[in-house]
């Protein structure tokens, strides 16, 4: 049986040209059209508080419409200067210093009116794979935050739903040993021992 995945990233933020992120879910298409066990598919993201999650939903429905039904999703954002899979989103949406793309900007703004603001939701995602990436109980507070809290909230308790995870990857991908190709070969590596 044909396993499906959906790989997804952001697109660029604040009038930049681009977002690592991107970069890097670009070099894993190449990479996944030499060896994969999974179909793959992928979708850009807008860097919007309240779009982000209609996006990927809306997609998720598509494909199962399709007749494809994912095993998981791996949604990756841009950070700041290593690898993290998040385990976990907050319950706050509160980055006082940015707007997302529609200029939107909030501050200590509950995600889920019916959870406490310092409430966690977790991830559904066999983080052990990437044993080489830290894991990390924190994503922020921004828009990939945001994400995490509803994929954690509509996937996370039905069995029957995508996992889904988030990682976050180094903005460095200009220079250093974090350019995109090598940040892609670190996650398409990890996502190959998926049993």
């Amino acid at each position: 049986m044909t396993r499906h995945w959906l790989l997804t990233a952001f697109e660029p933020l604040s009038g930049r040209s681009e977002n690592n992120s991107k970069l890097v879910l670009n070099e894993i298409e190449k990479l996944a059209k030499e060896a994969s066990p999974f179909t793959l598919h992928y979708l850009t993201l807008p860097f919007e508080y309240d779009r982000c999650f209609d996006v990927l939903d809306a997609e998720v429905a598509r494909l199962k419409k399709s007749g494809v039904f994912l095993e998981g999703i791996l949604s990756i954002g841009e950070g700041a200067e290593e690898f993290k899979i998040e385990t976990q989103a907050n319950n706050l949406d509160d980055l006082a210093e940015m707007s997302d793309n529609a200029g939107e900007k909030r501050v200590a703004q509950k995600i889920f009116k019916d959870l406490d603001k310092g409430a966690t939701l977790p991830l559904r995602f066999p983080v052990e794979i990437f044993a080489r990436i830290r894991s990390s109980k924190n994503p922020g507070f921004f828009v990939g935050n945001h994400l995490c809290a509803q994929a954690a909230r509509k996937y996370g308790e039905d069995k029957k739903a995508p996992l889904f995870g988030f990682i976050h990857v180094p903005k460095t991908g200009q220079g250093g040993m974090f350019t995109p190709d090598v940040c892609a070969a670190v996650i398409f590596n990890s996502l190959k021992k998926i049993p």
